[in-house]
């Protein structure tokens, strides 16, 4: 999942200024979630929430499209240094 999560965070980042979204499709998903999983949908929806995205589309067997969660306080907070 890791690998997962890095991909789509370094697709929010280069393409935000152009689609603000990243599509993950079903051979990724397949990866980490079976197609014949119960609840597959809210389990990918599960995993965006806890990695700071948000699921705005999924449909079996094409694709998941992730955006940036703007809602989530703990990504809107910049790291300051310390000192």
């Amino acid at each position: 999942m890791k690998i997962l999560v890095g991909l789509i965070r370094r697709q929010l980042q280069l393409e935000a200024n152009d689609l603000g979204h990243c599509a993950v499709y079903e051979k990724e998903l397949q990866r980490v979630w079976p197609i014949t999983e119960e609840n597959r949908k809210a389990k990918i929806a599960q995993f965006a929430e806890k990695h700071g995205f948000r699921l705005a589309y999924y449909k079996q067997g094409l694709c998941a499209i992730f955006v940036e969660d703007t809602t989530s306080h703990e990504l809107a907070r910049p790291i300051l240094p310390s000192g």
